[in-house]
C-alpha cells in the first residue's frame, strides 16, 4: 500500500486532464518565497499545541483538542475526534491503522498500489510539538524486514502534498534498531532469529531544519546511530493546498505520518508477525507523555473497501510497452504517474520531459537538480529502502507475456530458518495493478504479486515468470518445467512494480538498483541525462546484467512449442503478434 488513504478527488481531476491533453500550467517554485515566515507559521502552530497539552495534562482543558489547534489543512472529512489520552490510559487497539498481508483474489482486490506480502502499519493523524519525542516500544517481528518512517523535519523547501506526494519520511531500518538492555537484534548479521528477548526502543525527536542537516543518516544508503532519529509532525503541502482548478483548497498545513512496515511474515504468523503490535507514545520536552487518538472511520472505509478485477480490453501491448521498451526508475509517485501518462500521450520530447520535471518540482517541491533531501529517492509514503522499478503491458486473448532474469540471493527466512544470513538482496517482488487506473472506482487496484522464495528457479537462479488468462496458459508452463506461472485475470492493460530492497552493505551488491549506481538524472525517463541503456532498454546489456528482468510477448502456441524444461535464456525476445 504506497498511502492507505491514496488518491483523491484532486489527481483524479489532474489525471483527466492529461488524458484528454489539457496539460496543467507547472506551478511556481517556491509556491511562497518567505521561507522564514513559514518557520514562524509553524513555530505558532507547534507552541499553541504545546501550550494546550500542558494545560489538559494539567487539568484545566478538555480532552478534547479544539479544532483551532490542529493545522490548517488535513483532511477534516477523514480525520474526526481528536482527543488526547495520557500515557497510563493508552489503548494499543487505538494506535495504528493495519492492512496485513493476504492472498490475491480477484473478487475482492485491495486498492492504493499494495505489496500483498507487506504487512503496513500506519498512524495517520500525529501531533508533537517541535522539541517533544515519539517513542515507539515493541519486539522486532518475525519477518524479512522491517523499518519505521516518520515525516521529516519541518522545512519548506520541498512540500509534501495531501499526504500521499512529496518528501519522503525519515527512516530506521531493522539493523540500526537498538535493542533494549538484556535483549538481541535478530536483525544483525548471522543474528539467531529466533531470539525470545527481542524488545527494542525507537525514538524521533521532533525538529525544524533541513532534515539532512538535522538528521545526519537522512542521506544514501540511510544507515546509522539507531538511538535516534529526528522528523517533525507539522508539514507544508505547497501550492495545491490552495489551488481551487486542482486542489482540495483546505490549507497550506498538514500532520505527519509515521509507518511501520513488515516484509515477507515468516509462514503460519499473521500480519503481526508473531509479536504485539507495537506501543507508540509522545512526549513534550518538559516530561508530558501522553497519544492523541482520531476517529479515522473515513479514512479506513476508504482504505478497506475492495472490488471485484475489471474485465477490461483486449489488446496487444502499445507501443510504449513494446519490445524494446525495459524498466524506468521510480523518483516520486507523482512523477512517475505524469510520466507514464506523458507515453500515454505519445509525448515523448525533451519538451514534454521539461514539462513533466517543471511539474513535479512546482507541486512537490523535487527534483534531480535540487538540494538534498529533495533530490533524493525516497519519497511519500515509500520504503527508503526499496528500488521501484516500472513498466507495464497489455495481453491480447491468446497470447502470454513472459518475464525471465536472473534472481539476486536473499536470505531464506519464512520457513522458520534460525539465522538471518547477508545476502545480495533482503527482499525481491514483482507486482502488477490495473493500469487504467483513473478510470477504476477503486485506484491502484491490485491484481498478481510474486515475491522471490515463490518464484521456481533453475541451478543458476534463472527464473521464467509467463503471465496469461486461465484459458491460456501453456500446457509446458509449469514448475516442473522451471515455470512460475501467474493469472493474469481480464484486466488487459497493467503496470508493474518491482520492489528490489537492499540494505547496504549486508544485504547489497554491485548491480543493485539503489540510487547510488542508478541515479535520478539517468535512470528515470524525465531525467535530464537519461540513458536507456542503464534499464531502460529490453536486454541483458545494460547495468543490471542477467538480473535485468527481460520481457517477452509471444502467442500461447508460440510458448508450447519450446518444449519441456525451459531455459530462461533461450526464450524468444518477442514473437510477432498473432
Amino acid at each position: 500500500m504506497k498511502a492507505i488513504h491514496f488518491f483523491k478527488a484532486l489527481l483524479m481531476v489532474i489525471l483527466c486532464s492529461l488524458f484528454t491533453q489539457c496539460l496543467p500550467e507547472a506551478p511556481k517554485y517556491p509556491y511562497i518565497t518567505n521561507f522564514d515566515s513559514l518557520n514562524v507559521e509553524a513555530k505558532k502552530i507547534s507552541d499553541s499545541l504545546e501550550w494546550y497539552i500542558k494545560q489538559w495534562y494539567s487539568g484545566k482543558a478538555s480532552a478534547n483538542l479544539p479544532l483551532r489547534y490542529l493545522p490548517k489543512g488535513y483532511n477534516y472529512d477523514q480525520y474526526k475526534d481528536f482527543k488526547l489520552v495520557k500515557y497510563e490510559d493508552i489503548d494499543l487497539k487505538n494506535q495504528w491503522v493495519r492492512r496485513k498481508p493476504h492472498e490475491i483474489d480477484f473478487n475482492k482486490l485491495y486498492g492504493s498500489f499494495p505489496d500483498p506480502h507487506v504487512s503496513y502499519f500506519l498512524v495517520p493523524a500525529f501531533l508533537v510539538p517541535f522539541g517533544g519525542k515519539v517513542y515507539i516500544e515493541g519486539d522486532f517481528p518475525h519477518s524479512r524486514f522491517f523499518n519505521v518512517q516518520i515525516t521529516p523535519p519541518f522545512d519548506a523547501h520541498e512540500y509534501r502534498y495531501d499526504k500521499w506526494s512529496g518528501k519522503g519520511e525519515v527512516s530506521i531500518v531493522d539493523a540500526d534498531v537498538v535493542p533494549l538492555p538484556g535483549n538481541q537484534n535478530p536483525f544483525l548479521p548471522n543474528a539467531d532469529r529466533t531470539v525470545k528477548n527481542r524488545a527494542y526502543q525507537i525514538v524521533y525527536e521532533m525538529a525544524m531544519g533541513n532534515p539532512c542537516a538535522v538528521d545526519p543518516t537522512h542521506k544514501p544508503p540511510y544507515r546509522g546511530n539507531g538511538k535516534i532519529r529526528y522528523g517533525s509532525s507539522i508539514q507544508y503541502q505547497g501550492p495545491w493546498a490552495m489551488d481551487k482548478k486542482r486542489g482540495h483548497t483546505r490549507g497550506i498545513w498538514d500532520f505527519g505520518d509515521i509507518w511501520l512496515r513488515y516484509y515477507a511474515v515468516d509462514k503460519g504468523l499473521d500480519g503481526d508477525a508473531g509479536v504485539k503490535v507495537p506501543k507508540i507514545y509522545y512526549e513534550l520536552k518538559t516530561g508530558e507523555k501522553y497519544f492523541l487518538t482520531v476517529n479515522t472511520e473515513g479514512m479506513v472505509k476508504a482504505s478497506e473497501t475492495t472490488m471485484a478485477q475489471r474485465v477490461k480490453g483486449n489488446s496487444h501491448p502499445a507501443p510504449y510497452n513494446g519490445p524494446n521498451i525495459g524498466w524506468d526508475k521510480q523518483f516520486g509517485i507523482f512523477l512517475q504517474i505524469t510520466s507514464g501518462v506523458s507515453h500515454a500521450l505519445y509525448r515523448e520530447k525533451e519538451s514534454d520531459k521539461e514539462y513533466i520535471r517543471k511539474l513535479d518540482l512546482g507541486v512537490n517541491g523535487r527534483g534531480e537538480s535540487m538540494p538534498p533531501p529533495a533530490c533524493y529517492e525516497p519519497h511519500a509514503t515509500t520504503c527508503a529502502y526499496a528500488a521501484i522499478l516500472t513498466s507495464g503491458t497489455s495481453i491480447k486473448s491468446g497470447n502470454v507475456f513472459v518475464i525471465t532474469g536472473k534472481l539476486p540471493t536473499y536470505p531464506d527466512t519464512r520457513n522458520g530458518e534460525t539465522t538471518f544470513k547477508p545476502a545480495q538482496c533482503r527482499y525481491w517482488s514483482i507486482t502488477s495493478y490495473d493500469a487504467e487506473f483513473p478510470f477504476s472506482k477503486i485506484k491502484g487496484l491490485e491484481q498478481t504479486s510474486v515475491m522471490d522464495d515463490e518464484l521456481v528457479l533453475d541451478k543458476n537462479r534463472k527464473y521464467i515468470i509467463c503471465y496469461s488468462r486461465p484459458e491460456d496458459r501453456p500446457a509446458n508452463a509449469t514448475k516442473e518445467n522451471g515455470v512460475t506461472w501467474v493469472n493474469w485475470g481480464y484486466t488487459c492493460t497493467q503496470s508493474f512494480s518491482i520492489r528490489w530492497i537492499s540494505v547496504t552493505p549486508e544485504w547489497d551488491f554491485k548491480q543493485s538498483p539503489s540510487e547510488i549506481n542508478l541515479p535520478w538524472a539517468k535512470s528515470t525517463w524525465s531525467g535530464t541525462q537519461f540513458n536507456k541503456g542503464y534499464i531502460g532498454s529490453n536486454d541483458t546489456t545494460g547495468f543490471l546484467g542477467g538480473y535485468h528482468p527481460v520481457k517477452h510477448y509471444m502467442g500461447k502456441k508460440d510458448f508450447e512449442s519450446l518444449g519441456n524444461n525451459l531455459d530462461a535464456y533461450k526464450i524468444p525476445d518477442w514473437r510477432i503478434y498473432q
